[in-house]
C-alpha cells in the first residue's frame, strides 16, 4: 500500500496549493440570515455578484464575506428559498435579512434518465436523496444511506464482510435465475456495482422504481435504475472540505448457544443414552469403573472410550479445562478509520471538484479487513462559446483479506458449533497442529487457528474515466451531447491454506501434503460511447423537451484460474504453487455488446398538465440469434390539479398531483455465451487408453430471449401547509414474462442445465412516503420521514404445462409454483415430540420412531409420513418493508433516529439444522432451545425439542424455519456545528452508533437479513454478521 500512500499524500499537497488562494485588502461584510420566523439558514451561499468571490452561512446563519473596495452586489441563495440581492452602500458593512419561502420550490430539478427534470412535472415513480444526508452519517458503501429511507426499495446487509455488496431490491423480485438488482448508473455511465465509490462523492441519488421512468434504459431497467451524479465544481472561490471519522465495531448480536456447563450436562446425557442402549444390563448411573470393565478393561477402542466414558476432568471444575466463548474470541472487536479530503471551484469557464479518500476497516472477524483508496476529479471546461468539455477520472485501489467465512463448513459456521470446552493447554488452538482435537468433541479445528493460518488476499484496481462534450446547436434549446466512458477492473485473489489449517494435519504424511492454493485473475473492460440530441422549447404556455440518442456498450472479460494441492512444504505458500503435485490452470475469455436507440418526449401546459413518452430498441449479443433486439415502449401522464382555479382557494393545500405510468422493461443480466452450445472437458476411453477431449455441455438456444417486464403505476402526490408535509403514494402492478431458468434437463439429453425462458411472475403493491417539518421555532425544529410499502409476489405461469420447479439447499427445501411466490419453503411441519410409545402408536408416523423423535403432520392424510407430506411453509420474501427517520435540530446541536423494518417473510437456518438434527450426535455445540430437550416420557421439555438420539428430525422441517421480521434502530446521530471562526466555513463533530439495536425473534443466525446458503436467499449456513459501530466523525469547509 506504500504507493497508495503516497498518492494520497500527492494529493493532499495538491489540494492545499489548490485552496491557498491569496487574499487582497479588503471590506469585509458580515451579517446574518434567518428564516420569515426568525430560524438561522445554515449553507446559504453568499456570492458577490459577476464574481467568483463567495462564502457560505454558519449554523447560526452567519457570514463573513471580504468585499474589494465594499461595493457591489450580494446574492443571496438557498435551495426551498427564493434568492434574493442587496446592493451594498459606501460604507455599509453589515447586512442582516430574511429569506422567503419559495413556494415553487418543487421546481428544483430531479435527475432522471438521460437528462433533469422539475419535480413537479415528474410523471414517474422516481424517489432520492441528497448528499447531506449521506454525509451526515458515518457509511462505507453508497448503498448503506438508502436503508430504510425510500419506499419499495430494500437495503439488506445480507454479509457483514468489508466492502460486501449490499442486496438493493425495487418493488419486490421478479426473477428467478436473472440478476434482480437495480442498474447502477453513474454520471450517465452504467456500471456493474458500486465497489470502489465513495459515498462523499455523490451530490444526489435518485432511484427509478416504475417502468415509465426506468425503460429509457431498455432491457437493464426491470429492477429499477439507481442514478448517481457526483459533485462537480461551482463558480466560486476554492474549498476545502475535510471530513472523516473513526469507529470501533462489536458484535451487534450473539448466538445463543450452549454454555460450557450446559454441554458438558448434555454429553453426559448422551452418553449416558449410549450406554444404557450398548447393555441390557447398563444402567446411566453406573460409575466408570464398572463401565471400563465391561467395556473390556483396558483394551478399549477409542470410539468406545470417548462415546460411554466422561472426561475425568468434568469434575474437577474451570481450571482443568479451557472454557471458550468462541463468539467472543472470534469475532473481537475491530476499529476502522475513513478520512476524505476534497477541494472545489471555478469561473464561468473552469470548474473542478477532486475529492480523495482513505477507507482502514479491520473486520470484525479475526484477521480479515479491508483498505481503499479512492479519488475522484470532475472538470467542465468552457473550449469556446456553445462548447463545453467535462471529463471525469476516478481511479481506486482495495486490498482486502476475506474469505472462509460464510456459508457450509466454513469459520462463521464452525465459531458457532465448536464445543466450549477443550484442553487447557490448547486453550483456542484446540485441533490446530501441534494439539490434537478435544476427544469428547469429535476431530474440529479452532475456526480462530484457521483464519489465522490462512491467506485470503484480493486486491483490485478500478478505473472509471469519461469524456463528454456539451455543443449547443445554434437554435435555441437544441444541445448535442456526446459522452465515451470507459470502466476498467483488474483484480487478482490469492489464497492459501497450509496444512496446519487442516483438521487432519496429524495424518498428513509430509509439511505441505494437505495444503492448498488458488489464484484468480480477472481484467474487464466496459466500454460506452454515447450521441444524445436534446430541444426543449417554451410556447407561451407550452413547453415542449425532447431528446433522442444512440449507444454502444462492449464489455471484455479475461478470467484466469490457478489451483494447486500438495505443495513442497508449508511455509512456501502460494509462491512455490509451481512445484506442487497437483495444479490446474483454466483461462476463459467473454465478449458481450449491446447497441440501443432510444428517445423521450415530454409535454407540458401551464405545468398543469403533463404528458411524457419514451422508446428504446436494444440489440444483446447475449441472447439467441432470433432474439437479439427487444423494443420497450413507455408512457406517463400527470396533472397538477393545485394549479387549477378550483383549487385556489383551498389554501392548505400547496401541491397536488394526480400521476399514472405504463411501461415495457427488460432483464438480461445472465451469464455470458449461455445461449451457445458449449464444449466443457471430458476424460474417455479410446482404444484402452485414457483420453482427454471434450464434450457438449449444454443446448443452444437460438430462441433465447430477455425477460420482459410490463408495469402499470398510479401515483398521488400533495403537499399541505406550505409543504410543512409531503405525501406521495403509489400502486403499482409489475409483471415479468419470459422468465429466464437455468432449468434442469431430462437425464436421456445427455446434459444437466440450460437456460430457458419458462414463465411469468408477478409484483404488486402499495406505497406509502411522508415527509413532516412537526415544530418550526424557537431555534428548535423537528422533521419526520416515514416510508412503508407493501409487495405481494406470486408466479403466474411455468412453461406450457406449469410443472413446479424444485430449488432450494439440495433441491430439497424450496419450490417455484403457480400461485405461490417465487422460491416458497417446501418442508415437513415439525408440530411436536411423541411424548411416548402410546403417542406414536396412535398416529402417523415414520417407519422407525422412538419417543423423543420429532412428529410431523401428515399433510396428505395417508397415515404414513414421507416426502409426499412435505408442504408450503411461508416464503422469503418481506411483504411490509418500513422505515422512518427523526430530525431534531436546536441551535448548534442535530440528532437524527433511523429506524428501519420488515415484516412477513422467512428465514432458514441451516446454521440451526447443522448442529441442531439428530443424527449428528451430540459433539457439537448447540442453540440453547436444547437445554429443554425431550429428556424421557416424564420430563418432555418444551415438546418442540427431540431427544439427543432421535432417529428422526434430520429431515428439512420448520424446527428451523423462522419469520424474519425486524425491526432495527438502524443509525442514531447527534451532531454539534462549531461556532464560525476565521479560518473556517463551517465545522460539524458528531458521534454515531450505526446497528444499535436489532429487535427480532430470530434465534437461528446473526441476522435476519443473511442469505448465504444457496443463490436463493433467505438461507442462513453462518455467515459474516454486520458489527454494531460506534464513531467519532467530524466535517470541516475551509
Amino acid at each position: 500500500m506504500r504507493k497508495l500512500y503516497s498518492a494520497v499524500g500527492g494529493l493532499l499537497l495538491l489540494l492545499l496549493l489548490l485552496a491557498g488562494q491569496a487574499r487582497a485588502q479588503t471590506t469585509t461584510i458580515t451579517g446574518k440570515v434567518t428564516t420569515p420566523s426568525g430560524e438561522a439558514l445554515p449553507g446559504v451561499t453568499v456570492l458577490l455578484k459577476g464574481t467568483t468571490n463567495g462564502t457560505g452561512t454558519s449554523p447560526d446563519g452567519a457570514f463573513s464575506l471580504s468585499v474589494p473596495g465594499g461595493r457591489g452586489t450580494l446574492v443571496f441563495s438557498y435551495v426551498g428559498y427564493v434568492s434574493k440581492e442587496i446592493a451594498l452602500t459606501p460604507g455599509q458593512t453589515t447586512v442582516n435579512l430574511k429569506l422567503e419561502t419559495d413556494n415553487k420550490s418543487l421546481d428544483d430539478v430531479v435527475v432522471v434518465g438521460y437528462g433533469t427534470q422539475k419535480a413537479s412535472n415528474v410523471t414517474g415513480a422516481v424517489t432520492g436523496i441528497t448528499s447531506k444526508e449521506i454525509e451526515e452519517r458515518p457509511v462505507n458503501r453508497i448503498e448503506n444511506a438508502l436503508a430504510g429511507q425510500m419506499p419499495g426499495v430494500s437495503v439488506q446487509t445480507v454479509s457483514g464482510e468489508p466492502g460486501a455488496d449490499l442486496q438493493i431490491r425495487v418493488r419486490g423480485t421478479g426473477s428467478i435465475n436473472a440478476s434482480t438488482e437495480p442498474l447502477y448508473v453513474v454520471d450517465g455511465v452504467p456500471v456493474d456495482n458500486l465497489r470502489g465509490f465513495n459515498p462523499t462523492d455523490v451530490a444526489s441519488l435518485e432511484v427509478l422504481k416504475d417502468a415509465s421512468a426506468a425503460a429509457i434504459y431498455g432491457s437493464r431497467g426491470s429492477n429499477g435504475v439507481v442514478l448517481i451524479t457526483t459533485k462537480r465544481g461551482k463558480i466560486g472561490k476554492a474549498q476545502l472540505q475535510l471530513s472523516g471519522f473513526v469507529g470501533l465495531q462489536t458484535q451487534e448480536r450473539r448466538i445463543k448457544v450452549q454454555t460450557a456447563e450446559e454441554w458438558i450436562q448434555m454429553r453426559k446425557d448422551g452418553i449416558d443414552e449410549d450406554w444404557v442402549k450398548q447393555n441390557v444390563l447398563n444402567r446411566a448411573d453406573d460409575p466408570m469403573s464398572v463401565r471400563k470393565a465391561r467395556l473390556g478393561g483396558s483394551a478399549i477402542s477409542s470410539t468406545s472410550y470417548y462415546r460411554y466414558l466422561y472426561d475425568p476432568k468434568w469434575a474437577y471444575g474451570t481450571d482443568s479445562l479451557a472454557y471458550i466463548d468462541w463468539q467472543k474470541e472470534f469475532l473481537p472487536p475491530a476499529p476502522m478509520q475513513q478520512y476524505t479530503l476534497g477541494v472545489s471551484g471555478g469561473t464561468q469557464d473552469f470548474n473542478y471538484s477532486i475529492n480523495g479518500s482513505y477507507l482502514n476497516q479491520r473486520g470484525l472477524v479475526i484477521n480479515t479487513g479491508l483498505q481503499r483508496g479512492t479519488l475522484r476529479a470532475n472538470f467542465d471546461a468552457k473550449i469556446r462559446k456553445g462548447i463545453r468539455l467535462t471529463m471525469t477520472l476516478a481511479p481506486s485501489l482495495e486490498d482486502s483479506n476475506l474469505g472462509r467465512v460464510d456459508g457450509k463448513d466454513q469459520q462463521a459456521l464452525n465459531a458457532i458449533q465448536m464445543p466450549p470446552v477443550g484442553p487447557l493447554a490448547a486453550g483456542v488452538l484446540v485441533g490446530a497442529n501441534p494439539y490434537p482435537a478435544y476427544p469428547w468433541s469429535g476431530r474440529y479445528i479452532s475456526p480462530v487457528a484457521v483464519m489465522q493460518r490462512t491467506q485470503n488476499n484480493t486486491t483490485r484496481f478500478r478505473m472509471n474515466a469519461n469524456i463528454g462534450l456539451n455543443i449547443d446547436l445554434g437554435l435555441p434549446g437544441l444541445q448535442l451531447q456526446t459522452l465515451a466512458g470507459v470502466d476498467n477492473l483488474y483484480l487478482v485473489a490469492n489464497a492459501f491454506t497450509p496444512t496446519s489449517a487442516s483438521r487432519d494435519w496429524a495424518t498428513a504424511a509430509n509439511d505441505g501434503a494437505l495444503s492448498t492454493a488458488s489464484r484468480n485473475q480477472q481484467y474487464s473492460t466496459h466500454y460506452l460511447g454515447q450521441a444524445l440530441l436534446s430541444y426543449t422549447k417554451q410556447l407561451g404556455n407550452h413547453s415542449i423537451n425532447v431528446i433522442g440518442g444512440t449507444s454502444l456498450e462492449t464489455t471484455r472479460q479475461d478470467v484466469s484460474q490457478q489451483n494447486a494441492s500438495k505443495l513442497p512444504n508449508d511455509w512456501s505458500g502460494l509462491f512455490n504453487s509451481a512445484n506442487s503435485n497437483t495444479s490446474t490452470y483454466t483461462s476463459v475469455p467473454y465478449k458481450t455488446a449491446l447497441v440501443s436507440f432510444f428517445g423521450r418526449a415530454q409535454y407540458s401546459y401551464m405545468d398543469k398538465y403533463l404528458v411524457s413518452g419514451s422508446l428504446r430498441e436494444d440489440g444483446s449479443s447475449k441472447f439467441g440469434s432470433n432474439s437479439h433486439w427487444g423494443l420497450f415502449p413507455a408512457a406517463s401522464v400527470g396533472w397538477r390539479l393545485s394549479e387549477e382555479p378550483f383549487m385556489k382557494g383551498v389554501t392548505a393545500v400547496s401541491d397536488l398531483k394526480l400521476r399514472a405510468s405504463f411501461g415495457m422493461t427488460g432483464n438480461n443480466r445472465i451469464p455470458d455465451n449461455v445461449q451457445y452450445a458449449l464444449l466443457n472437458p471430458s476424460n474417455y476411453s479410446l482404444n484402452g487408453a485414457a483420453v482427454t477431449g471434450y464434450s457438449p455441455a449444454n443446448f443452444a438456444n437460438e430462441n433465447l430471449r430477455w425477460e420482459q417486464t410490463v408495469s402499470y403505476d398510479a401515483g398521488l402526490d400533495f403537499g399541505l401547509l406550505n409543504n410543512r408535509v409531503l405525501v406521495s403514494g403509489d400502486v403499482y402492478t409489475r409483471t415479468t414474462n419470459d422468465l429466464l431458468l437455468n432449468a434442469v434437463q431430462s437425464a436421456v439429453t445427455g446434459f444437466n442445465n440450460s437456460y430457458q425462458n419458462v414463465g411469468s411472475v408477478r409484483n404488486r403493491g402499495i406505497e406509502l412516503g411522508l415527509n413532516t417539518r412537526n415544530v418550526v421555532g424557537n431555534g428548535f425544529t423537528w422533521s419526520t420521514n416515514f416510508n412503508v410499502a407493501y409487495n405481494q409476489n406470486v408466479v403466474l405461469k411455468l412453461g406450457d404445462a406449469d410443472t413446479p420447479i424444485q430449488t432450494g439447499f439440495s433441491n430439497l427445501t424450496s419450490i417455484i409454483q403457480v400461485g405461490q411466490p417465487i422460491n416458497s419453503f417446501l418442508l415437513y411441519d415439525a408440530i411436536g415430540v411423541y411424548k411416548n410409545q402410546a403417542e406414536i402408536d396412535a398416529s402417523p408416523h415414520m417407519a422407525k420412531s422412538t419417543p423423543g423423535d420429532s412428529q410431523y403432520r401428515d399433510v396428505n392424510g395417508d397415515g404414513v409420513i414421507d416426502n409426499n407430506d412435505r408442504t408450503l411453509m411461508g416464503n422469503p420474501q418481506p411483504s411490509l418493508t418500513y422505515g422512518m427517520t427523526h430530525t431534531f435540530s436546536y441551535k448548534g446541536f442535530d440528532l437524527s433516529i433511523l429506524m428501519n423494518a420488515q415484516t412477513g417473510g422467512y428465514i432458514y437456518s441451516l446454521v440451526g439444522r447443522s448442529i441442531d438434527r439428530p443424527g449428528m450426535g451430540y459433539l457439537y455445540n448447540h442453540l440453547d432451545v436444547w437445554n429443554n430437550r425431550w429428556r424421557s416420557p416424564d420430563n418432555p421439555g418444551d415438546g418442540m425439542t427431540p431427544s439427543i438420539n432421535a432417529t428422526t428430525g434430520a429431515y428439512y422441517d420448520t424446527r428451523w424455519l423462522y419469520k424474519s421480521d425486524y425491526l432495527r434502530l438502524k443509525n442514531i446521530t447527534l451532531g454539534y456545528n462549531l461556532p464560525t471562526a476565521s479560518f473556517y466555513n463551517r465545522a460539524r463533530v458528531y458521534v454515531a452508533v450505526e446497528n444499535a439495536y436489532l429487535f427480532t425473534h430470530y434465534k437461528g443466525g446473526f441476522t435476519p437479513e443473511a442469505s448465504n446458503g444457496t443463490g436463493l436467499g433467505s438461507y442462513d449456513y453462518g455467515g459474516y454478521p454486520p458489527a454494531r459501530v460506534y464513531t467519532f466523525g467530524f466535517n470541516i469547509t475551509l
